[in-house]
């Protein structure tokens, strides 16, 4: 058998349980309603109207208040517009282990050890 299938077969495996298309579609529909309420992205990020990290923050400050998903995917699309729109001095630099910040909390991997 071809590996890449193989290869493929496990990453829509991985991708089945891991990843959530809903959620990515909740976040489609909510720039498209917030394009017409707020302007074109490109302009609030990319010309620093609007802070997407502080933005990103509130909407999480306001889930931890009163639980509700939304704030959620509305802070995922205020840190996916940071990184469409990077402020000078930003870019994207793919890490290691080593350069990762870790988690809070301990992943089921790692009580193996």
């Amino acid at each position: 058998m071809d590996k890449r299938y193989d290869n493929l077969n496990n990453f829509n495996s991985v991708l089945s349980s891991e990843f959530s298309d809903a959620f990515v579609n909740e976040m489609k529909h909510r720039v498209e309603i917030s394009y017409h309420k707020y302007g074109p992205a490109r302009k609030n990020f990319a010309e620093g109207r609007v802070d997407a990290i502080k933005t990103a923050e509130m909407c999480l400050d306001a889930f931890k208040k009163d639980k509700n998903t939304e704030h959620l995917i509305d802070a995922a699309n205020y840190l996916m517009f940071r990184w469409r729109f990077p402020m000078p001095g930003e870019e994207f630099k793919p890490t290691d282990s080593s350069g990762s910040v870790g988690t809070f909390g301990t992943p089921i991997n790692f009580e193996k050890e």
